[in-house]
C-alpha cells in the first residue's frame, strides 16, 4: 500500500482512536502516505441552503479545517505526516471521490452500531464498501 485514506467524522470522535491506530499501523508497515478526510454534509435541497448566511459555507470550511487539524494533532502520532482534506457534499460520494483522486489503495473507516434506519437507508460505511474501487477496512 502506498496511500491510505482515513475518513473522520468529527461529530463522533469518541470511537475513532481504534480506526486511527489501525490506519497508522498499516501505514507504518508499508511506508504508506496517510490522508485524513472529513466531509461537511450537503444541505440536501438548495432551498435549505438559502436560509443560511451568505458566508456560511466558507466559515464552515474554515472551522472544519481547524477542527480536523486539531483532531489529527491530538490523535495521530507526531512523527506521522498526515495530509488533511475537507470536502463538502454527500459523505460517501466525497470519500470515494477523494480516494479515487489520491489513487488510494485502502480506505480505513469507522462504523457505528447499525440502527434500524441504517438497514433501510444504508450507512456511509456500507455505501463506501459497496461502491469503492479500493479495499475498505471498517473498524467498529
Amino acid at each position: 500500500m502506498k496511500t491510505i485514506l482515513v475518513p473522520i467524522d468529527l461529530a463522533h470522535e469518541s470511537g475513532l482512536q481504534k480506526t486511527v491506530d489501525h490506519a497508522v499501523a498499516l501505514a507504518r508497515m508499508d511506508g504508506a502516505e496517510l490522508h485524513a478526510l472529513t466531509v461537511i454534509p450537503d444541505y440536501g435541497m438548495s432551498l435549505v441552503g438559502s436560509f443560511f448566511p451568505k458566508n456560511f459555507s466558507e466559515n464552515a470550511v474554515k472551522e472544519t479545517t481547524a477542527a480536523l487539524e486539531a483532531f489529527v494533532a491530538a490523535h495521530f502520532p507526531a512523527d506521522m505526516d498526515v495530509t488533511e482534506h475537507v470536502r463538502h457534499g454527500t459523505i460517501y460520494e466525497q470519500i470515494i471521490e477523494v480516494a479515487n483522486g489520491l489513487k488510494a489503495d485502502m480506505i480505513v473507516m469507522a462504523s457505528h452500531r447499525p440502527e434500524m434506519s441504517d438497514y433501510l437507508l444504508g450507512p456511509n460505511a456500507a455505501r463506501v464498501v459497496r461502491h469503492a474501487r479500493q479495499s475498505v477496512t471498517v473498524i467498529r
